[in-house]
């Protein structure tokens, strides 16, 4: 919205400029979490991951109408690419961690639900809170010496940063759950599918 909306960009360009972020995502996955999870506690990765994401949507909270993409957009697109990508990876290997290759199916929908509805619930959180402050600010500013279109625009401006600054709250939670709470590690892991595997064939795990 801020590109299309604010920024005037057409969908095309919005969407080659979400290019850089996914380019970080999949560096993050294949280079950095895939290579390292074998060898490091998955939280030494989540923990990481989740507040280089967070420096990335910080970045994000210093948007404004005239903010430019090259010195603000990208650089923060690119963080919270590689920031993500880099816990994806090992956060889905411990969705799967310790299960028994007959319950390998369920698991699999449990986590397609999980990231389904979580997902939606957040989208849906952020946005009431953006839309709440975006609100709040052109009730508060409109009718000054101001035009008119730049109040609204500035006010869906403010509902966004508001918005991301709670998202920036939540990844450093998040990060702190990951560093506290998990505690698995490469050697743990693989004890684990080595008994599985006694115990039968194991069945890979298909996560989508």
């Amino acid at each position: 919205y801020y590109l299309q909306v604010v920024k005037g960009y057409s969908p095309i360009r919005s969407g080659v400029a979400f290019l850089p972020m996914v380019a970080g995502m999949v560096i993050g996955s294949t280079q950095l979490g895939a290579r390292l999870m074998t060898r490091v506690p998955a939280r030494y990765l989540m923990t990481p991951g989740l507040l280089v994401a967070a420096v990335g949507m910080l970045l994000l909270t210093q948007m404004s109408v005239d903010s430019s993409y090259v010195t603000l957009l990208l650089p923060a697109q690119i963080l919270l690419g590689l920031g993500l990508g880099t816990t994806f990876m090992p956060a889905m290997s411990l969705a799967t961690y310790g299960v028994e290759p007959r319950d390998s199916g369920i698991a699999s929908a449990m986590i397609n639900t999980s990231q389904q509805v979580g997902g939606a619930i957040g989208t849906a959180l952020l946005n009431t809170i953006a839309a709440t402050a975006t609100t709040s600010y052109i009730s508060a500013h409109i009718g000054g010496s101001t035009p008119p279109e730049l109040v609204q625009l500035q006010g869906m401006v403010d509902g966004y940063t508001t918005a991301i600054w709670w998202a920036v709250g939540i990844l450093v939670v998040s990060a702190a759950i990951a560093f506290f709470l998990v505690n698995a590690t490469p050697e743990t892991e693989e004890a684990a599918f080595d008994e599985l595997d006694g115990e039968g064939e194991a069945a890979p795990v298909m996560i989508h």
